[in-house]
């Protein structure tokens, strides 16, 4: 995360913690419970959004670095270079492993999102109900 996004991030979530408290004083908890669930859905915004460019950062140096390889496998010349074509095997071997460990880490990717979004409601209003109690225990 970038500082600047970092600083918003941070000053959004004080506004939303200052309405929160603001609610609690007033005992105004059906706004609350509203603005609660407004901080949970930003929160999880940023961190998806986070989570996605984190993700695709890594996947294009794997990508990348599996397409100079698949390069320099079609460019070695076994005639010319003999000791290079045994060691085209083993970076062969070693593509095909990266390509596996890319797909792997894609489908391990797709289904992390795909739990986090499935339990996304169940989530929301345990979070809710926790700060709930948390901003009674503060005013009270």
């Amino acid at each position: 995360m970038t500082e600047e996004l970092n600083r918003t991030f941070n000053d959004e979530v004080n506004r939303y913690r200052n309405a929160l408290l603001f609610y609690a004083k007033k005992c105004d908890w059906d706004t609350f419970k509203v603005n609660a669930g407004r901080l949970f859905d930003y929160i999880e915004k940023i961190e998806m959004s986070e989570i996605e460019r984190r993700f695709f950062k890594i996947s294009k140096i794997i990508v990348s670095i599996l397409a100079v390889i698949t390069l320099f496998i079609f460019k070695i010349d076994p005639d010319i270079y003999p000791a290079l074509a045994r060691l085209k095997e083993i970076i062969v071997i070693l593509a095909v492993s990266g390509c596996c460990f890319e797909v792997f880490f894609f489908l391990n990717f797709r289904m992390y999102m795909k739990q986090k979004i499935s339990f996304y409601k169940k989530r929301r209003e345990r979070f809710i109900t926790d700060i709930e109690r948390d901003f009674k225990e503060i005013v009270v």
